[in-house]
């Protein structure tokens, strides 16, 4: 998983996961939201589909959220804390 610091620059749409001291504490958030990606990640563990985690978070589009489960399945090393 990639985090970039964004401090109000122009993000490239390439940049999915973005953390900002600012923004949830600097929590790694879902690029555009205010959204931490541990949500997401927490509840696709628990089962959820993407249109029902896009039901509990809808400022997070389908697409991104898409995104984040296709990295958790691409990189094994990010662990879900509980």
């Amino acid at each position: 998983m990639r985090y970039n610091t964004f401090r109000g620059d122009t993000v490239s749409e390439d940049c999915l996961i973005v953390s900002d001291p600012a923004v949830c504490g600097g929590k790694p958030v879902i690029r555009g939201t205010r959204v931490p990606v541990q949500y997401i990640l927490e509840l696709w563990d628990r089962g959820y589909s993407v249109e029902r985690i896009h039901e509990q978070y809808p400022t997070v589009p389908e697409k991104l959220i898409k995104k984040v489960v296709e990295l958790l399945n691409e990189n094994r090393a990010i662990k879900i804390l509980r």
